[in-house]
């Protein structure tokens, strides 16, 4: 196969491929796991393009509510503790 006669070790959990340069060095290519999805669902669904990814447009953060009533909070850091 083409990864063996290149010499690459990859690695799929960690989206990375290791392989050595022209001048005998090892380089290391990094993936993408929102680029690694698309390419799934679209090899997945049979398509032959993918296009560029959605813009990234900030969410705004849902503010944080305060805890229930019913639940009692205990501080767990000793130098407070009395």
């Amino acid at each position: 196969t083409a990864i063996a006669d290149m010499l690459v070790v990859p690695s799929t959990a960690h989206l990375k491929m290791k392989y050595y340069t022209n001048k005998g060095r090892v380089a290391t290519l990094h993936g993408d796991i929102e680029s690694a999805r698309r390419c799934f669902e679209a090899a997945t669904k049979g398509y032959t393009f993918i296009g560029k990814a959605p813009s990234s447009e900030k969410k705004p953060k849902p503010t944080p509510q305060p805890p229930a009533p019913n639940v009692s909070s205990v501080d767990l850091d000793s130098r407070y503790s009395k």
